[in-house]
Order: structure tokens, then sequence, then C-alpha cells
């Protein structure tokens, strides 16, 4: 596989700037991971996003060419082009800044990419990550055994990490088929782990820099197509999709993010974490997905109950008025009813999501991510998730993100470590 170019062991100088490598700086705190959709940005800019709260911002999401590979941005004006303003100087005071002025001469990232990338000189402690894939474009994923396929995509991908100032690669495949797409998919994270030390010891950083995770199934159907041992040799961390246990495919209403389940047949995320542990993966490298959003079970009498219809339902509009609240600290689910209407809606609140911090805690895991940050309540609401997590979460993880990307094509992204730092 053709790696990137590597400059020898010199101290490069960066438009005047000697720097010389120096590891980043790392504990072993909590991670706060949160999905930002590019497809959201009218109703929830970059501007909204609770940046001083999370450790990682997934970017959801690049796509994949089928036939060759190539990974692309999705929606490149919204992601590089489109000028993102602040709403008022208390929210810059937040870190939520302004990308360069569109007057400045050169080619610039502007764009989510460009604000996320200010915003990480405000917060050094913010890492953004690429996620390449999700339900959309996973089917893109079939011709992965080939690979020249691995190569086209690795290369790609990389060079968007390069070029738009990003802190690594999440990659969401949902999921491979059999036992020989999953070796296949070992391998490609294998090869993008390699590239991406191979970019890092070009920019003459830390061999691990730059991140790379994946979103992982949490249902036994789909775990045992992984070859989890070699993607963890490979993986900072695994996000556990720890929702969506239940929907419109089941057969009776139920919970769809339970922490426990009321019997060992059960899905839930206690269950989901001891198949990964057994499989050698460390606590510390799972992270536990948290949904911001709550499925419906509709014409039912309840949870186990048959029902008829099903939808969505994003956190910010739930409770929905009429409804009544349950939490089962028990398993730590939590749901909605509603007598009149018999309507059911599973979604997680507040004392659920605390719970669900302190059992992260308890067991030493790594931390919580959240699909997806725009349907959170506001930051200033006391029913917000992310925050009640990141209150109740203990130290979070401390480790420097990137700023400088001195083979960029973009002209702001080339000094890095200018304003702000």
């Amino acid at each position: 596989m053709d790696q990137l170019p590597i400059v020898g062991g010199i101290i490069s100088s960066i438009q005047g700037e000697v720097r010389p490598p120096s590891p980043p700086i790392v504990n072993h705190g909590k991670r706060m991971v949160g999905y930002f959709t590019n497809w959201g940005a009218n109703h929830f800019p970059p501007s909204m996003v609770p940046v001083n709260e999370l450790t990682h911002l997934n970017y959801a999401f690049a796509k994949i060419n089928k036939q060759t590979g190539e990974v692309a941005l999705s929606d490149p004006h919204t992601d590089t082009e489109r000028h993102f303003r602040p709403a008022g100087a208390a929210q810059a005071a937040q870190g939520e800044v302004a990308p360069v002025d569109p007057t400045e001469g050169g080619k610039n990232l502007y764009g989510c990419l460009g604000a996320f990338y200010l915003m990480k000189k405000h917060n050094r402690n913010l890492k953004v990550m690429l996620s390449i894939g999700g339900s959309k474009y996973s089917s893109a994923f079939e011709n992965i055994e080939y690979i020249h396929w691995r190569n086209t995509f690795v290369q790609s991908a990389v060079k968007i990490v390069e070029d738009c100032g990003l802190d690594g690669i999440d990659v969401d495949f949902e999921s491979p088929k059999n036992t020989q797409q999953g070796g296949y998919y070992a391998r490609l994270i294998k090869e993008l782990r390699s590239d991406l030390n191979a970019l890092a010891q070009k920019n003459q950083q830390p061999r691990n820099q730059y991140l790379l995770s994946v979103a992982a199934p949490c249902g036994d159907d789909n775990i045992k197509h992984l070859d989890i041992k070699d993607m963890n040799q490979n993986l900072d961390f695994w996000n556990l999709m720890a929702y969506d246990f239940a929907g419109s495919w089941s057969k009776v209403a139920d919970h769809q993010a339970n922490l426990k389940g009321t019997n060992a047949q059960d899905l839930s995320v206690e269950k989901a974490v001891k198949a990964y542990e057994v499989h050698g993966v460390a606590p510390q490298k799972l992270v536990i997905g948290i949904p911001l959003y709550g499925r419906t079970s509709e014409n039912t009498e309840g949870i186990g109950k048959p029902f008829h219809g099903s939808s969505t339902r994003v956190y910010r509009d739930l409770p929905l008025a009429g409804a009544k609240v349950h939490n089962d600290t028990h398993i730590g689910a939590s749901f909605s009813y509603d007598n009149h209407k018999r309507e059911l809606i599973s979604f997680d609140t507040p004392e659920i999501a605390k719970e669900k911090a302190e059992y992260i805690k308890k067991q030493n895991l790594g931390g919580a991510m959240f699909w997806e940050l725009s349907g959170d309540k506001s930051l200033q609401s006391s029913d917000n998730l992310v925050k009640v997590v990141h209150n109740n979460l203990g130290q979070l993880e401390k480790r420097e993100n990137e700023l400088r990307y001195p083979h960029s094509k973009y002209d702001n992204l080339k000094g890095g470590m200018g304003g702000g730092h």
C-alpha cells in the first residue's frame, strides 16, 4: 500500500515557526463525543454546538464512491464554503467564533469545518473527527475486499484530514454482513492507522497524534461479524451505538436504549459492553452512545404490548404534552406514555442520563457519545442531556488537538498556531 511521504528527522520550520515534536497532553479521563450532522446546519449551525462540554466532535458524514472507494465531503458548500457567523459577542466568548473574514485573500477554509477549526484554537481540548459512512453510505462498503478500493479510501480520507484541519477519522460502517467482510473491515482500519501515523510523522507530530475510532454495533447478530481483536489494535476508541434496541421492526413496544436487561436474552448497554470486553477491548476504550431522540410505539397498552405504528421524535420536543414520564432506574430506561393517545415514547430522561454517567464511571468505561447534537434541549436548560452527562461523568480526558497543517490546500490552515493559541 502506498504510504504518504515521510519527512526525515529534522525539525521543520513552517512560516518562520520552529516547533520540535512533543507528545500530546493526555490523561485517562472520560471522553465526551458528539455527532454533528452537516444536513442539520441550517437549524443547528456550528455556533450552537456545546463545544466546551465535548472532548470530540464527529462531523457526519463523508460519502464513499462505491466503485472506487474514494471518500469525499457530502456537501462541499456547507462543509467548506458557506460563511457561518456567531449570533453575538456572548457566543463568541464561549468559543463560538466566526471564520476568517471573506475579504481576506488566498484560498481559505470556511463552512462548518472552517468554523470548527477556529473553535479548536479557542478550546485546545476539542478534537474534530471526520465520520465516514453512516446508514446512507454504508452500502458503499460492499467492495471493501478489493485492495485498490481500500487504498483509495484510505488515501482520500487522510487527505481530507490534512486539508480540513481535522484530528482523525471515525468510520461508521453499518454493518459487515459476514465474518469475511468483517475481516476486510479490520484490514481497512489497520491501513487507515498506518497512513494516519505517516501523516503525523510527515507533520513532525507524535505517532498517534491523529485519532481513529468506529461507530460500533451492540446487537449480537452484528457484533459476531467483526474481527474485534484486530480492529482494537488500531483503534483509539469504540463508539457503541447503544440505542435502537427496539423500533418499528419490534414485535412489542420496548425500551430502545436500556442500560440493563430484565433477563439474559435482552439487548442492553451492559450486555454489549461485556461482549466487547470478552474479545479483549479495555473498558477505557468503550464509549457509550446516548440517543438524543425517542422512538414511538403507537396504539399500544405499554411496554411489552403489541403496537401499530412507529416513528422518531427529537429529544428537545419530549415529553409531549399530556404524556406521563416513567423512569425505571432498575434497568436504566425511561419512557413517556399518553393514555389518551395510547402512545409510548422510549427516550432517555435526565435521570436516566445521569444513571448512565454513573455506570460509565463505576465500570471505568471510556466516556459517553451523543447521536446527534441537534436533538438536545437548549444548553441553558437543566434538562440538556450533554450537560447532565458532562456534569456527572467526572474528570474529562485532556488531549491537545492539532492546529498545524502545513500541507493543507487551504491557506488559513498552513500557519496553524496564530490566534487563540
